[in-house]
């Protein structure tokens, strides 16, 4: 871990040090020795370290290593040369600055230079980090360690200064300031994804903190990241109606299908939703360009007790399914609890944009098994059927809409009106034979309507069996 943290000096270095564009970075290891080596053509900027290092309370000086340390900068510019090597000998620091291959008296000018160097140092790499949280800490607590955090470059360097932060018994209530402040000027969102994960648990303790947290993704371009961090954030815990708030307008900035879908789903398992919620979920939908995953989205959210309202959205976001296949399966799901009069009515028209007949003959027969219709909508249910090309599934439709136990006169006229559009001899005399039972013993009206329809047919035979059918 400790090479990883200085590499993060070199990069520092690249940033402040170069003078072209063209830079490169090497980094060897050997044994506990890390090297690192920063160049651009015209000036390089070495590091070799090893052990662990402690600074001044000013950062200007190295005041203390571990018995295995060492500690070496150098710096080339133009062909000029400067470096400071030390050492530990016992309980002493050795000291020793050299101008080129010449080694000058550390004091005055290699201490100068060293005090020069060392607090850009601190501040872009983790060399004494735990040493200067603690310092910070103690002498101005959560928010004097955070005015450092903010002053620091690196996002990795914030970060491993925030994670030793959260080590120290900082209270509840600054959890929100910490989340904002460490976060706030980040820019990657995998190290803003790194501190929140790794400190998920206290900070969901807090309800200000848990919002805090979804918020910050808002604020991330990575459709990844945001996602990680939504669905740890629940898995934690279960989230207030508010971070829920906070976290369905970021997944409706996300771009990824995959993504917002994962996101949506996780958040329709929470059990504090309120309908008024899960209707701007499938809102959101619509967003969702794969059929399949709005097929996914939609279906999570049909397994509530869903008011009209939100029914009616999953009508809208269903609309715009291209799929026969997907746009049957969300219909079908939705159909498995009772749907009211208003919005059946403005589902019935979907319908018709499925092309498939087997499909709409799924879609028609559910309705029809599961739902309980007026007679103005029942006579559009069999009016979408009749639209069909197939005279097959036409009869599906009319022979399953006859086996209704409840069937009004005007829904069998309705049925057999709708039967006129069967062009098949065969399966218009089966649709009127299926439906003469009801017909003998109804109103002249009703015998009207299935003579009217008889007379379509064209074969005498089919003919004869339909008129037979009534008269037994």
């Amino acid at each position: 871990m400790r090479s990883v943290y200085f590499l993060l000096l070199m990069i520092a270095s690249l940033a402040t040090n170069a003078q072209s564009e063209s830079t490169s970075l090497s980094i060897s290891r050997s044994n506990s020795k890390t090297t690192y080596r920063n160049s651009n053509g015209l000036n390089s900027f070495d590091i070799e370290i090893r052990g662990t290092i402690e600074v001044s309370d000013d950062d200007r000086d190295i005041s203390n290593m571990s018995h295995d340390g060492y500690f070496e900068v150098t710096k080339t510019s133009f062909g000029s040369r400067r470096s400071i090597k030390i050492t530990r000998e016992g309980s002493v620091l050795i000291k020793r600055y050299y101008e080129g291959r010449t080694e000058v008296n550390f004091d005055p000018e290699g201490r100068k230079w060293l005090a020069e160097v060392l607090p850009e140092v601190v501040r872009t790499t983790t060399i004494a980090a735990e040493s200067r949280v603690n310092r910070f800490y103690s002498k101005g607590g959560t928010q004097a360690v955070l005015a450092e955090i903010e002053v620091i470059k690196s996002d990795h360097v914030k970060t491993h200064y925030a994670k030793l932060l959260m080590k120290r018994p900082v209270l509840e209530k600054d959890y929100p300031a910490i989340v904002s402040k460490v976060t706030g000027n980040m820019n990657s969102d995998h190290y803003i994804t790194e501190f929140l994960q790794d400190n998920m648990d206290k900070l969901l303790r807090n309800k200000d903190a848990a919002e805090a947290v979804f918020a910050t993704t808002n604020k991330m371009g990575s459709d990844h990241y945001k996602t990680q961090i939504i669905k740890e954030a629940l898995r934690v815990q279960p989230a207030s109606l508010e971070a829920v708030k906070v976290a369905l307008a970021s997944a409706s900035k996300i771009n990824s299908d995959h993504y917002k879908t994962e996101v949506l789903t996780s958040l329709m398992r929470q059990d504090n939703l309120t309908d008024a919620i899960v209707a701007e979920m499938i809102n959101t939908s619509k967003s969702i360009h794969s059929d399949h995953y709005r097929t996914v989205v939609l279906t999570k959210a049909l397994d509530r007790n869903l008011s009209s309202n939100s029914h009616q959205r999953a009508v809208e976001s269903v609309k715009d399914i291209n799929s026969d296949h997907y746009k049957a399966q969300v219909i079908k799901s939705m159909l498995n609890k009772t749907i009211d009069e208003k919005v059946l009515s403005e589902l019935l028209p979907v319908t018709s944009s499925i092309n498939s007949d087997h499909y709409r003959t799924e879609v028609l027969t559910s309705m029809l098994d599961r739902q309980d219709f007026s007679d103005a909508t029942f006579k559009q249910l069999v009016e979408y059927g009749a639209d069909m090309s197939s005279d097959h599934y036409k009869t599906v439709v009319f022979k399953n809409a006859l086996d209704e136990s409840d069937l009004s006169e005007a829904k069998v006229i309705a049925i057999i009106n709708a039967a006129k559009n069967i062009n098949s001899d065969h399966y218009l005399t089966e649709v009127l034979t299926h439906a003469a039972t009801r017909v003998r013993t109804g109103s002249d009206a009703l015998k009207n309507a299935y003579r009217d329809a008889a007379r379509k047919i064209g074969s005498e035979t089919y003919y004869g069996r339909a008129m037979r059918a009534l008269d037994r």
